[in-house]
């Protein structure tokens, strides 16, 4: 669909599906109504792009989606062990200002219908599970912690940095330290 679009078509929906974030994060009840006034469109021209409040709520999360396929591929994660640290501080720097599209896709709970959607979502931590397989294996990351708890506090540190942000308690250049600093001491290797 985006590829029959026009770069100024492609920015004006790109422009509906960021406003419709801020909305829906600040009023999880708004209305298509709410989103189009706060996006400067008529209430018609968002339908005709989304017909149904499911179906902006899905178009929101694959745009989500697509963002951190984006900046998973813009940290280049396939490194070898020696190089671990460099690419995770990329992934931290690129994936915290998506902190909104995170709790986007975590808020929504009608969006785990969607298979499709399901899918795209799981297949989005297994770069970070062979980067933390390698750190692993290289002796960086402690190889007694499971992936999924790993991922886990992975994630969950990149939210709080982005909550911690958008409340004005941290700097957005401190984040990414901030962030690999509690990771390392939580899943790094403690010198003996």
């Amino acid at each position: 669909m985006r590829g029959h679009e026009g770069p100024r078509a492609y920015r004006t929906r790109q422009s509906i599906l960021d406003v419709a974030t801020e909305v829906l994060l600040s009023n999880p009840s708004a209305s298509m109504a709410d989103v189009a006034a706060a996006a400067g469109v008529g209430r018609t021209t968002l339908t005709k792009r989304y017909p149904t409040r499911q179906a902006m709520l899905v178009a929101i999360a694959h745009d989500a989606v697509d963002r951190l396929d984006k900046a998973i591929a813009e940290a280049q994660l396939d490194v070898p062990g020696d190089q671990v640290l460099d690419a995770l501080r990329r992934l931290v720097t690129l994936v915290i200002p998506l902190g909104p599209r995170i709790e986007f896709l975590v808020r929504q709970p009608s969006l785990d219908l969607d298979e499709e959607l399901v899918a795209r979502v799981a297949a989005i931590d297994e770069p970070l599970d062979e980067l933390i397989r390698r750190g692993q294996q290289a002796g960086i990351f402690r190889a007694e912690v499971p992936m999924w708890w790993a991922n886990l506090t992975f994630n969950g540190l990149i939210y709080s940095a982005w909550e911690a942000i958008s409340l004005g308690r941290l700097a957005p250049l401190d984040a990414p330290g901030l962030v690999m600093a509690t990771l390392l001491g939580g899943i790094g290797v403690t010198p003996s």
